[in-house]
């Protein structure tokens, strides 16, 4: 329901009025009759259910309701003014919408942003990380990447890339183990071990040939991104997908544990809205190659 506001005029009127103390100031200020303010500010009191002035002598003095109105319809109005400079005789550049799954965000994107960029010549780029449960971002975005099994009702997805889980840690805990990889799983299991909340260590063990019981974990992530910095920070190891892992270990702060690897199911997708097909077709094109380049081998 469409909701109901005084006119800016009245709230204008009683800025006025409360920075001049005066009904006659506000009437000067604004080219107006003190009749015209009084009315104004007469209109805005019985919208906010209370009195904003009260007389004293020959001044008016804001009530408690009024100093917080005041106070709070600055703030409003200073956001109006930025808000009308921002676009007000300005030739604003086409712009996307991208929309990044939290942890793809945090572990690969932004090292990518200015090829993106640069297949977006004459186009700006607005980037959003909204929570993966909020289907909502589809609606903002032009295109979401998001991690899922490719079924998002009412709107266009292409699979991006498989992937795989691999477990992963630091050159320093093996330092402080006195092992060196590969490890056997047998060995992986002797080291402390990093658990995350959308994942087991069960599928990665029955592919090892181990046990399939969920070992005892030092700390459990609610986020890959967060496993992946504990573990390039030496804490424990952890599964980790090769997409988000793959700067760290490129990067020497990680490195593969054993040969021993799964495939994932919940893999990385492209979603956008259907309209928006041929708009976002070349931004597609480039996420693909970025990928294929971070989880090619070497």
């Amino acid at each position: 329901m469409l909701k109901r506001y005084p006119s800016i005029q009245s709230m204008q009127a009683f800025l006025q009025a409360a920075r001049g103390g005066s009904f006659s100031s506000a009437a000067r200020q604004l080219s107006l009759t003190h009749s015209a303010i009084s009315q104004q500010i007469r209109t805005l009191e019985e919208f906010v259910g209370q009195p904003l002035f009260t007389r004293e002598g020959g001044r008016v003095v804001l009530t408690d309701a009024g100093a917080l109105f005041a106070n709070q319809l600055t703030d409003g109005f200073e956001q109006i003014d930025r808000a009308l400079s921002s676009v007000k005789e300005r030739t604003l550049r086409q712009s996307i919408t991208l929309d990044v799954d939290p942890e793809l965000a945090q572990s690969w994107l932004v090292a990518r942003l200015p090829a993106l960029l640069a297949a977006l010549t004459g186009t700006s780029m607005t980037v959003l990380s909204t929570p993966r449960h909020e289907r909502s971002a589809f609606e903002r975005a032009d295109i979401a990447l998001r991690y899922g099994y490719g079924e998002w009702d009412g709107f266009d997805n292409a699979l991006i890339c498989g992937d795989r889980l691999t477990a992963v840690g630091s050159p320093g805990l093996l330092a402080a183990t006195g092992l060196g990889a590969p490890l056997t799983p047998e060995q992986l299991l002797t080291l402390p071990l990093l658990g995350y909340t959308k994942r087991s260590w069960i599928p990665w063990l029955a592919a090892a040939g181990m046990a399939a019981l969920e070992p005892e974990a030092i700390a459990v992530f609610d986020n890959a991104a967060g496993l992946i910095a504990a573990a390039s920070a030496g804490v424990g190891a952890g599964l980790a997908r090769g997409l988000l892992a793959a700067d760290a270990i490129r990067e020497g702060r990680l490195i593969e544990l054993t040969q021993v690897e799964i495939p994932t199911h919940y893999n990385l997708y492209a979603v956008w809205p259907r309209e928006k097909a041929e708009r976002v077709a070349p931004l597609i094109e480039t996420i693909r190659e970025l990928v294929a380049q971070t989880v090619k081998p070497g």
